[in-house]
């Protein structure tokens, strides 16, 4: 009992004493191109790895600068056919659905109105194989905001490098990323 009570205290004390947004980013991302040095015969025409993704971040405003937030995210990709592709030739078991894991960065200035401009920037890693191989991924968008009570409603747009890694072997995919998304402040 007395575990429960101090868990519950410290539970407690962590959401009345840290305010934090959560970040909610629905994208598709539309394949600008893609290259590979290490796959003989790499179809650089081939672009049909479009993705959805639903990614879920916890946000925390940055001390020195409140328009600055910050924090980790998860994500949830499904890809059109990257079964199909090439690609089978880098990781024979790669798989349609994948995840990631990151760091999610903000920007907003006001910019007209309830309406922010907004820099977004996501780093981190994403598995299309249950977690065998680990690949990294690199995003950078640009967007308006638009605060209703609590919520910002953003639109995004940007440019994104995938990189799918196995055994010393790599092959860059290339997206223009179209963004969704809404932030709570809790």
């Amino acid at each position: 009992m007395k575990k429960k009570l101090i868990f519950l205290f410290i539970i407690l004390l962590l959401s009345f004493g840290f305010s934090f947004n959560l970040m909610t980013i629905g994208t598709y991302g539309i394949t600008s191109s893609s290259t590979s040095l290490d796959i003989a015969n790499w179809d650089d025409s081939f672009k049909k790895f479009d993705y959805y993704s639903l990614k879920i971040g916890i946000m925390y405003p940055a001390e020195d600068s409140p328009e600055m937030l910050f924090g980790p995210y998860f994500g949830y990709t499904i890809y059109d056919n990257i079964t199909q592709s090439q690609l089978k030739e880098l990781n024979s078991i790669i798989e349609n659905i994948g995840y990631e894991l990151g760091i999610m960065t903000i920007y907003n200035t006001e910019f007209l109105f309830n309406t922010k401009f907004n820099v977004l920037a996501l780093g981190g890693i994403h598995t299309e194989d249950q977690f065998k191989s680990l690949s990294s991924l690199i995003n950078i968008n640009i967007g308006l905001s638009y605060k209703i009570t609590s919520f910002n409603i953003f639109f995004f747009g940007g440019y994104e490098s995938r990189y799918f890694t196995t055994d010393n072997q790599m092959v860059t995919i290339n997206y223009i990323p179209v963004s969704l998304g809404v932030e709570v402040l809790f």
